[in-house]
């Protein structure tokens, strides 16, 4: 189902529609509406490598909660979401992630048809218990991942070509973990 915020644009992540609220066309900005399908989400946690993570989302307030349990048994340690990015800004030079945390650190995980065995483009960011934050980031701020490595000389990141948006806890953070995104933009 597909709300309409702006009745110029909408973008969908993942065959679940996402609400986008275009001010002029140089913003996209994704709103979390209430009343979207999660059911094509993907969840990627530890437990394709034998690790006992867990995680889900779901909607919590016009934001799509993601939470679960992040475990160390079995060599584990980490629990992702991602979306399906299928329209864009051509002229974006930043991502600004509004989220409701809880005092953990996240990755904001970018994903281009530029890489093609599993990377993304990482920038880390460190959420407030119980608050609403805003984390603004430029193209510089984000490098190249894959299994807790960076990887050098890759291609560059282009918000333009941005195919897939998730987030991603890891770092030996055990225990329950609980953040609400809000809305993510790309700007000029």
């Amino acid at each position: 189902m597909i709300k309409f915020i702006s009745a110029s644009f909408f973008c969908i992540f993942s065959h679940t529609a996402l609400a986008a609220n275009l001010s002029n066309e140089e913003t996209m900005k994704l709103n979390f509406a209430s009343d979207f399908d999660l059911r094509h989400t993907q969840i990627n946690n530890d437990t394709v490598m034998g690790g006992l993570s867990s995680s889900r989302v779901s909607i919590n307030n016009d934001a799509v909660n993601f939470t679960g349990l992040v475990s160390l048994d079995n060599n584990g340690g980490f629990a992702s979401t991602q979306f399906n990015v299928i329209n864009k800004i051509h002229t974006a030079t930043r991502c600004k992630l509004l989220v409701k945390g809880d005092g953990k650190r996240y990755q904001l995980r970018l994903k281009t048809a530029a890489l093609q065995f599993g990377e993304a483009f990482i920038a880390e960011f460190t959420t407030l218990e119980g608050e609403i934050s805003e984390h603004i980031f430029t193209v510089d701020d984000f490098r190249i991942g894959f299994r807790g490595r960076t990887i050098q000389n890759g291609p560059a990141l282009d918000f333009a070509k941005v195919e897939k948006v998730g987030i991603l806890i890891a770092d030996k953070q055990q225990g329950s973990f609980s953040i609400d995104l809000h809305t993510i933009a790309f700007e000029k």
